[in-house]
């Protein structure tokens, strides 16, 4: 009988424990889903969880905010695609060359920086013979002393940046050197294409 007793308070004393082991899981639980929950709500716009109370409906406003982040994410990659064509058609001057089916790339972008200026040059396909060394002649004849010049291929294409200091800028005249620039490169073209 005494054993019987004592087998009876070690199985009370069993489900006592856990009961209290379930309990303290379930109170860990549920802390755990208010933090959650209020970080939830600390993410969404004030306006969206104004006068709702209830986890579920600021889930809901969740699922209805993340479907309109996802909205404006498509309208601003569309943007995004438009303004990348806009940029890429208004730097190139393109010709349709009629040895050639694709386009050529013309560009000459000059820029004052101190002491001088810094052209920036597409002088077309990177299959082509660069004009770099008329380009420089050119440079030279106007008076500007060739600093520096970096050349990259990018998507097929070569691009010059050349940085050359000036003595006198008032004696420099940016519009005749951009169109003895832009000629030597259409002219270096045609002889290709000859």
């Amino acid at each position: 009988m005494a054993e019987e007793n004592q087998h009876i308070i070690l199985a009370t004393t069993n489900n006592d424990e856990k009961k209290i082991i379930r309990r303290e899981v379930e109170k860990q639980r549920r802390t755990h889903m208010s933090v959650l929950c209020a970080s939830l709500r600390s993410s969404l716009p004030l306006e969206l969880i104004k006068g709702k109370r209830s986890a579920s409906d600021h889930i809901g406003e969740a699922v209805n905010y993340i479907q309109i982040l996802k909205q404006k994410i498509n309208d601003l990659q569309v943007k995004r695609d438009r303004l990348k064509q806009k940029v890429n058609s208004s730097l190139v001057d393109t010709e349709i060359e009629p040895d050639h089916s694709g386009a050529v790339v013309k560009c000459v972008n000059i820029n004052h920086i101190p002491g001088g200026v810094e052209i920036s040059i597409c002088s077309g396909f990177a299959e082509r013979n660069s004009p770099l060394s008329e380009l420089m002649e050119i440079l030279l004849q106007e008076g500007c002393v060739v600093v520096s010049c970096v050349s990259t291929n990018a998507n097929g294409r070569i691009f010059h940046t050349i940085k050359s200091e000036v003595e006198d800028l008032t004696r420099l005249d940016l519009a005749k050197l951009q169109h003895k620039l832009d000629h030597a490169i259409l002219l270096s073209r045609q002889l290709y294409a000859g």
